[in-house]
């Protein structure tokens, strides 16, 4: 397992360069600059301004450079808020985005697990199909469609949830908790209907599962 690990580790270097060339280039090749605004700025503001962040260099030096910061975690200063960095911008954000990362995998793993769960109970039913069918319309609809959907119903119709905040009022972390976890539960969902199934097959008739051992998989 460690040595899995290791090789998929040495395997995500090159395409992680690969990804960091590519934005870099297709950045500095894209029309206007980071500084292009309505009103006129004056050239000298602008020369002071390209020195400041190293863009008065040629681009094979900014690549360089850019590429040692990347290495050493410095994202540099940021383009839209003046006297802030990136780091502080992540970190600032951090610690809501992890937060609800984990409800919206709490959320994905108890719906998933249960829905797969109650479908291999009684396989080829109505107790199959319906959180089957539910399954595949979480993965067809993409989250930005139903965000908005929870919070036309439950936000503004039924006005049971909060459509905006975040720790201030009660309730406000449901919504975006489900939005966010419902596409991966149905994932869940179906690999746990099929895992169950494999395994009764297994159990039932274990010469048939040595024989063809994915059989179970055409359940999916």
């Amino acid at each position: 397992m460690l040595r899995f690990a290791l090789n998929r580790l040495l395997q995500a270097i090159p395409v992680l360069l690969i990804v960091i060339s590519a934005t870099f280039l297709l950045v500095h090749s894209a029309p206007g600059g980071p500084f292009s605004a309505d009103k006129a700025v004056p050239p000298e503001v602008i020369k002071a301004l390209e020195a400041q962040y190293n863009l008065d260099q040629p681009l094979w030096q900014q690549y360089v450079s850019y590429l040692g910061d990347v290495l050493r975690g410095d994202f540099g200063p940021s383009f839209k808020y003046s006297g802030r960095t990136v780091n502080e911008l992540i970190a600032a954000g951090l610690p809501a985005t992890a937060e609800l990362a984990l409800y919206a995998m709490l959320v994905a793993l108890v719906i998933g697990i249960s829905a797969g769960v109650i479908a291999a109970m009684r396989p080829n039913s109505m107790q199959d199909y319906v959180p089957m069918s539910a399954a595949m319309l979480g993965i067809c609809m993409p989250s930005f469609l139903l965000g908005p959907l929870l919070v036309l119903v439950f936000g503004i119709h039924l006005e049971w949830l909060p459509v905006s905040g975040w720790g201030d009022i009660p309730g406000d972390k449901i919504m975006p908790s489900i939005t966010l976890g419902t596409g991966y539960a149905a994932y869940i969902a179906r690999l746990s209907r099929g895992g169950m199934l494999e395994v009764s097959i297994s159990g039932l008739y274990p010469h048939r599962a040595r024989q063809r051992p994915l059989r179970a998989v055409n359940y999916l």
